[in-house]
Protein backbone atom coordinates (compact mmCIF):
# COMPACT_ATOMS: atom_id res chain seq x y z
CA UNK A 1 0.00 0.00 0.00
CA UNK A 2 2.83 2.41 0.86
CA UNK A 3 4.54 1.59 -2.43
CA UNK A 4 1.32 2.24 -4.35
CA UNK A 5 0.90 5.58 -2.61
CA UNK A 6 4.47 6.53 -3.49
CA UNK A 7 3.90 5.56 -7.12
CA UNK A 8 0.75 7.68 -7.22
CA UNK A 9 2.57 10.60 -5.65
CA UNK A 10 5.41 10.31 -8.13
CA UNK A 11 3.00 10.16 -11.05
CA UNK A 12 1.12 13.24 -9.87
CA UNK A 13 4.36 15.16 -9.44
CA UNK A 14 5.52 14.34 -12.96
CA UNK A 15 2.14 15.03 -14.56
CA UNK A 16 1.68 18.37 -12.79
CA UNK A 17 5.05 19.61 -14.06
CA UNK A 18 5.06 18.12 -17.55
CA UNK A 19 1.48 18.08 -18.86
CA UNK A 20 0.82 21.87 -18.91
CA UNK A 21 4.04 22.41 -20.88
CA UNK A 22 3.34 19.58 -23.32
CA UNK A 23 -0.20 20.81 -23.95
CA UNK A 24 1.03 24.38 -24.49
CA UNK A 25 3.67 23.30 -27.03
CA UNK A 26 1.32 20.84 -28.75
CA UNK A 27 -1.39 23.45 -29.22
CA UNK A 28 1.20 25.90 -30.52
CA UNK A 29 2.24 23.39 -33.19
CA UNK A 30 -1.19 21.98 -34.07
CA UNK A 31 -3.17 25.21 -34.21
CA UNK A 32 -2.12 27.93 -36.62
CA UNK A 33 -0.41 30.72 -34.77
CA UNK A 34 -2.70 33.66 -34.17
CA UNK A 35 -5.03 35.33 -31.71
CA UNK A 36 -7.43 32.38 -31.38
CA UNK A 37 -4.54 29.96 -30.98
CA UNK A 38 -3.01 31.98 -28.17
CA UNK A 39 -6.37 32.36 -26.44
CA UNK A 40 -6.89 28.58 -26.54
CA UNK A 41 -3.41 27.98 -25.13
CA UNK A 42 -3.94 30.50 -22.37
CA UNK A 43 -7.30 29.07 -21.34
CA UNK A 44 -5.98 25.49 -21.49
CA UNK A 45 -2.96 26.48 -19.41
CA UNK A 46 -5.10 28.13 -16.75
CA UNK A 47 -7.39 25.10 -16.50
CA UNK A 48 -4.51 22.64 -16.25
CA UNK A 49 -2.66 24.70 -13.66
CA UNK A 50 -5.77 24.99 -11.49
CA UNK A 51 -6.42 21.25 -11.72
CA UNK A 52 -2.83 20.02 -11.33
CA UNK A 53 -1.56 22.70 -8.92
CA UNK A 54 2.21 22.17 -9.47
CA UNK A 55 2.90 24.76 -6.77
CA UNK A 56 1.60 22.32 -4.16
CA UNK A 57 5.05 20.65 -4.26
CA UNK A 58 6.79 23.82 -3.06
CA UNK A 59 6.89 26.18 -0.08
CA UNK A 60 4.90 29.39 -0.34
CA UNK A 61 6.40 32.48 -1.93
CA UNK A 62 9.21 34.23 -0.07
CA UNK A 63 8.34 37.91 -0.30
CA UNK A 64 11.80 39.01 0.83
CA UNK A 65 13.06 38.07 -2.63
CA UNK A 66 10.42 40.12 -4.47
CA UNK A 67 12.66 43.16 -5.15
CA UNK A 68 15.42 40.92 -6.49
CA UNK A 69 12.94 39.06 -8.70
CA UNK A 70 11.62 42.32 -10.15
CA UNK A 71 15.17 43.56 -10.76
CA UNK A 72 16.13 40.35 -12.60
CA UNK A 73 12.94 40.55 -14.65
CA UNK A 74 13.71 44.13 -15.71
CA UNK A 75 17.32 43.21 -16.49
CA UNK A 76 16.31 40.32 -18.76
CA UNK A 77 13.73 42.50 -20.51
CA UNK A 78 16.49 44.98 -21.34
CA UNK A 79 18.74 42.20 -22.62
CA UNK A 80 15.88 40.79 -24.69
CA UNK A 81 15.12 43.97 -26.64
CA UNK A 82 18.32 46.03 -26.35
CA UNK A 83 20.00 44.99 -29.59
CA UNK A 84 16.81 45.50 -31.61
CA UNK A 85 15.63 48.80 -30.16
CA UNK A 86 15.10 51.75 -32.52
CA UNK A 87 18.01 53.45 -30.75
CA UNK A 88 20.38 50.55 -31.39
CA UNK A 89 19.24 50.22 -35.01
CA UNK A 90 19.84 53.91 -35.73
CA UNK A 91 22.97 54.41 -33.61
CA UNK A 92 24.79 51.08 -34.01
CA UNK A 93 23.29 49.41 -37.10
CA UNK A 94 26.27 47.07 -37.51
CA UNK A 95 25.88 45.73 -33.97
CA UNK A 96 22.15 45.30 -34.54
CA UNK A 97 22.72 43.40 -37.77
CA UNK A 98 25.42 41.20 -36.23
CA UNK A 99 23.14 40.33 -33.32
CA UNK A 100 20.16 39.51 -35.53
CA UNK A 101 22.22 37.40 -37.91
CA UNK A 102 23.93 35.38 -35.17
CA UNK A 103 21.53 35.24 -32.23
CA UNK A 104 18.01 35.36 -33.68
CA UNK A 105 16.26 32.38 -35.31
CA UNK A 106 18.87 29.61 -35.41
CA UNK A 107 16.57 27.77 -37.85
CA UNK A 108 17.51 30.44 -40.41
CA UNK A 109 21.15 31.23 -39.56
CA UNK A 110 22.99 34.36 -40.68
CA UNK A 111 19.78 35.94 -41.93
CA UNK A 112 17.92 39.07 -40.91
CA UNK A 113 14.45 39.01 -39.43
CA UNK A 114 11.54 39.28 -41.86
CA UNK A 115 10.43 42.51 -40.24
CA UNK A 116 9.26 44.26 -43.38
CA UNK A 117 7.21 43.39 -46.39
CA UNK A 118 9.92 44.26 -48.91
CA UNK A 119 13.67 44.75 -49.11
CA UNK A 120 13.30 48.53 -49.34
CA UNK A 121 12.34 48.58 -45.65
CA UNK A 122 8.83 49.70 -46.34
CA UNK A 123 7.61 50.74 -42.86
CA UNK A 124 4.90 48.11 -42.82
CA UNK A 125 5.66 45.36 -40.28
CA UNK A 126 5.84 41.79 -41.51
CA UNK A 127 2.74 39.57 -41.12
CA UNK A 128 0.29 42.44 -41.32
CA UNK A 129 -3.29 42.36 -42.56
CA UNK A 130 -3.41 42.68 -46.33
CA UNK A 131 -6.73 44.42 -46.87
CA UNK A 132 -9.80 45.85 -45.22
CA UNK A 133 -10.16 48.54 -42.60
CA UNK A 134 -7.18 47.16 -40.64
CA UNK A 135 -4.83 46.93 -43.60
CA UNK A 136 -1.20 47.39 -42.57
CA UNK A 137 -1.80 46.54 -38.92
CA UNK A 138 -0.46 43.45 -37.20
CA UNK A 139 -3.02 40.81 -36.27
CA UNK A 140 -2.05 41.09 -32.58
CA UNK A 141 -2.57 44.85 -32.55
CA UNK A 142 -5.35 45.63 -30.02
CA UNK A 143 -6.96 47.88 -32.63
CA UNK A 144 -7.48 44.71 -34.66
CA UNK A 145 -8.07 42.09 -31.97
CA UNK A 146 -9.80 44.26 -29.40
CA UNK A 147 -8.48 44.94 -25.94
CA UNK A 148 -10.03 41.77 -24.52
CA UNK A 149 -7.91 39.55 -26.75
CA UNK A 150 -4.86 41.70 -26.08
CA UNK A 151 -5.46 41.35 -22.34
CA UNK A 152 -5.78 37.57 -22.67
CA UNK A 153 -2.48 37.55 -24.53
CA UNK A 154 -0.86 39.56 -21.75
CA UNK A 155 -2.26 37.17 -19.14
CA UNK A 156 -0.97 34.20 -21.11
CA UNK A 157 2.52 35.60 -21.61
CA UNK A 158 2.91 37.35 -18.24
CA UNK A 159 1.24 34.84 -15.92
CA UNK A 160 0.42 31.47 -17.47
CA UNK A 161 3.55 30.70 -19.48
CA UNK A 162 5.99 31.88 -16.74
CA UNK A 163 4.37 29.44 -14.31
CA UNK A 164 4.33 26.60 -16.84
CA UNK A 165 7.90 27.12 -18.05
CA UNK A 166 9.53 27.72 -14.68
CA UNK A 167 8.01 24.61 -13.13
CA UNK A 168 9.01 22.61 -16.19
CA UNK A 169 12.49 23.93 -17.03
CA UNK A 170 14.01 25.39 -13.88
CA UNK A 171 12.49 22.96 -11.39
CA UNK A 172 11.55 19.69 -13.07
CA UNK A 173 14.14 19.27 -15.84
CA UNK A 174 17.03 20.61 -13.77
CA UNK A 175 16.34 18.26 -10.85
CA UNK A 176 15.20 15.29 -12.96
CA UNK A 177 18.62 15.21 -14.62
CA UNK A 178 20.12 14.75 -11.16
CA UNK A 179 17.92 11.89 -10.00
CA UNK A 180 14.45 10.53 -9.40
CA UNK A 181 11.98 11.27 -7.98
CA UNK A 182 12.95 14.79 -8.94
CA UNK A 183 10.97 16.53 -6.19
CA UNK A 184 13.14 14.87 -3.55
CA UNK A 185 16.38 16.22 -5.01
CA UNK A 186 17.82 18.78 -2.63
CA UNK A 187 19.39 21.79 -4.27
CA UNK A 188 22.69 22.34 -2.48
CA UNK A 189 24.64 24.30 -5.08
CA UNK A 190 24.48 25.35 -8.70
CA UNK A 191 25.31 22.53 -11.09
CA UNK A 192 26.53 24.69 -13.97
CA UNK A 193 26.70 22.05 -16.74
CA UNK A 194 23.10 21.03 -16.07
CA UNK A 195 21.95 24.63 -15.78
CA UNK A 196 23.56 25.44 -19.14
CA UNK A 197 21.92 22.40 -20.74
CA UNK A 198 18.51 23.44 -19.39
CA UNK A 199 19.04 27.00 -20.63
CA UNK A 200 19.98 25.74 -24.09
CA UNK A 201 16.88 23.55 -24.11
CA UNK A 202 14.81 26.57 -23.01
CA UNK A 203 16.25 28.67 -25.86
CA UNK A 204 15.03 26.24 -28.53
CA UNK A 205 11.43 27.36 -28.10
CA UNK A 206 12.31 31.04 -28.56
CA UNK A 207 13.15 32.95 -31.73
CA UNK A 208 15.56 35.21 -29.81
CA UNK A 209 17.60 32.18 -28.77
CA UNK A 210 20.70 34.15 -27.74
CA UNK A 211 18.78 36.28 -25.27
CA UNK A 212 16.83 33.20 -24.17
CA UNK A 213 20.02 31.46 -23.05
CA UNK A 214 20.92 34.41 -20.84
CA UNK A 215 17.32 34.48 -19.64
CA UNK A 216 17.40 30.79 -18.74
CA UNK A 217 20.67 31.17 -16.85
CA UNK A 218 19.43 34.23 -14.95
CA UNK A 219 16.13 32.66 -13.90
CA UNK A 220 17.90 29.44 -13.03
CA UNK A 221 20.49 31.13 -10.81
CA UNK A 222 17.74 33.19 -9.18
CA UNK A 223 15.76 30.05 -8.32
CA UNK A 224 18.79 28.13 -7.09
CA UNK A 225 20.14 30.97 -4.98
CA UNK A 226 16.81 31.89 -3.39
CA UNK A 227 15.52 28.30 -3.16
CA UNK A 228 12.20 29.83 -4.22
CA UNK A 229 10.64 28.86 -7.55
CA UNK A 230 8.26 31.81 -7.25
CA UNK A 231 11.21 34.18 -7.54
CA UNK A 232 11.94 32.81 -11.01
CA UNK A 233 8.24 32.88 -11.92
CA UNK A 234 7.90 36.52 -10.87
CA UNK A 235 11.06 37.54 -12.74
CA UNK A 236 9.81 35.72 -15.83
CA UNK A 237 6.41 37.38 -15.53
CA UNK A 238 7.93 40.85 -15.15
CA UNK A 239 10.06 40.31 -18.25
CA UNK A 240 7.12 39.17 -20.36
CA UNK A 241 4.82 41.91 -19.07
CA UNK A 242 7.34 44.62 -19.93
CA UNK A 243 7.88 42.95 -23.29
CA UNK A 244 4.15 43.18 -23.97
CA UNK A 245 4.17 46.90 -23.16
CA UNK A 246 7.22 47.35 -25.39
CA UNK A 247 5.52 45.51 -28.24
CA UNK A 248 2.49 47.76 -28.24
CA UNK A 249 4.52 50.95 -27.70
CA UNK A 250 7.00 50.37 -30.53
CA UNK A 251 4.89 48.18 -32.82
CA UNK A 252 7.48 45.43 -32.26
CA UNK A 253 5.15 42.46 -32.73
CA UNK A 254 8.03 40.22 -33.80
CA UNK A 255 8.62 39.69 -30.08
CA UNK A 256 5.12 38.24 -29.69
Amino acid sequence: MILQNDDKKNSLAYISHILPFVVWITLMVWIDDGVISYNIRTLSGIILLIILRPWSWYPSIKLKYLPLSIFVGIFIFIIWVLFETPWMISTFPNINELYVRLFVDFSNPFSLRDLYEDQNLNPVPFMTIDDGVNKGLHEFNPIVTGWLNFTIHMIGSSLVIPIIEEFFYRSFIYRWMQGSPFYKIKIQKIHWPLLIIVSLFFSISHIEWGAAIICGLAFGVLYLKTQDIWSAIIAHGVTNFLLGLYVIRFDAYQFW
